[in-house]
């Protein structure tokens, strides 16, 4: 019978690892989105602005952002401390970055986004440090 032992957290990092591929994903296809066409994304009367900028400078602000954000999620598989902490802040970034998209078209996505991106803070900043011995 062969037994495993799982660190304490192991689970949440994954999990991490897991929501910061797919926060990252649907960063990209949303920011090719916003880039590509304007009048697909936008059907407001003034089709070219979002709360805050244009809706093409913000499709490339999430673009980068997702693409950072995947490159993040493999730094933290990989269990670097300093990938554990940019991971933290492109969450950070990810959730910022859709607040200004939520009031647009499809609030629904980007409250996923949002939610998504805070369950990525919580795994890493609760379970991805160092082990702390006992006192």
């Amino acid at each position: 019978m062969a037994t495993t032992t799982y660190d304490r957290g192991e689970g949440w990092l994954f999990f991490a690892f897991v929501l910061l591929v797919i926060v990252g994903f649907f960063n990209v296809v949303l920011g090719l989105t916003m880039i590509a066409g304007d009048h697909i994304y936008v059907t407001a009367r003034d089709s070219s602005t979002v709360v805050i900028g244009n809706v093409t400078g913000w499709g490339w602000v999430l673009f980068v952002l997702g693409i950072l954000e995947v490159i993040a999620a493999f730094g933290v598989l990989a269990r670097n401390q300093l990938a554990r902490w940019f991971a933290i802040v492109m969450a950070t970034l990810a959730a910022l970055g859709h607040l200004p998209v939520i009031f647009g078209t499809h609030p629904v996505y980007s409250f996923l986004v949002v939610l998504m991106a805070i369950l990525v803070i919580y795994g890493l900043a609760q379970y991805g440090g160092r082990e702390r011995t006992a006192v």
